[in-house]
């Protein structure tokens, strides 16, 4: 078994991460800003995501990154972003799998990003933009990386087929997806060891 850093664990698709991650039986280390009710095999550490020293403490002894932190309007991932890399890089620690978004995934008729196209149905660009920051950051550094970027997230099931494809949206008819089968492809990414050095779009096409 492995010992993953967590970041964003208590968000609603870092809470699923947290869940299969336990349930596999892997040690957890997870950054929260509040107390979180123990369990087995998981180590909390209490601070914030822009902190080096907490995010320092979080990687201490772990085998793999893994976050799910979302953006606002204080640009929380590009804060985050080169803390982590510097903190891993300290700790001897390689590979790191994020949750972004369609985004920030390469559009299909330019080399620019979705959310800079016709491509992207989202008027407000804030969010794209923090993720496409934290995406360049990693991008430029030699760690190990892989974002995936899930089109509309939604708490049931996902309906349609699932479509995976790395870099760009696999079709232009995109649906919503489950947060839990984003979970289940950071982890299948992470223990196939597969799209390293990718951005990974994740859809339905019904």
């Amino acid at each position: 078994m492995s010992t993953i850093a967590l970041f964003g664990g208590s968000g609603r698709t870092g809470m699923r991460l947290l869940e299969r991650l336990l349930k596999d039986g892997h040690d957890v280390r997870l950054l929260s800003r509040r107390e979180v009710e123990p369990r087995d095999r998981l180590t909390v550490i209490i601070g914030d995501a822009t902190d080096a020293d907490a995010i320092a403490e979080t990687v201490k002894s772990a085998d793999v990154v893994m976050s799910a932190l979302g953006t606002d309007k204080q640009d929380v991932l590009s804060r985050f972003t080169p803390l982590i890399i510097s903190a891993m890089q300290a700790a001897g620690i390689t590979r790191i799998l994020t949750v972004g978004t369609a985004g920030i995934l390469q559009a299909h008729d330019s080399d620019n990003y979705r959310f800079e196209t016709r491509e992207s149905k989202r008027s407000m660009t804030t969010a794209a933009e923090d993720h496409a920051r934290a995406y360049e950051l990693l991008d430029a550094s030699t760690l190990d990386y892989t974002i995936v970027c899930p089109t509309q997230l939604i708490e049931d099931a996902s309906v349609g087929n699932i479509v995976i494809t790395a870099n760009v949206l696999g079709t232009q008819n995109s649906g919503p997806i489950s947060r839990d089968d984003v979970a289940d492809l950071v982890i299948q990414a992470w223990e196939n060891n597969s799209y390293r050095r990718h951005r990974v779009g994740i859809t339905t096409e019904s």
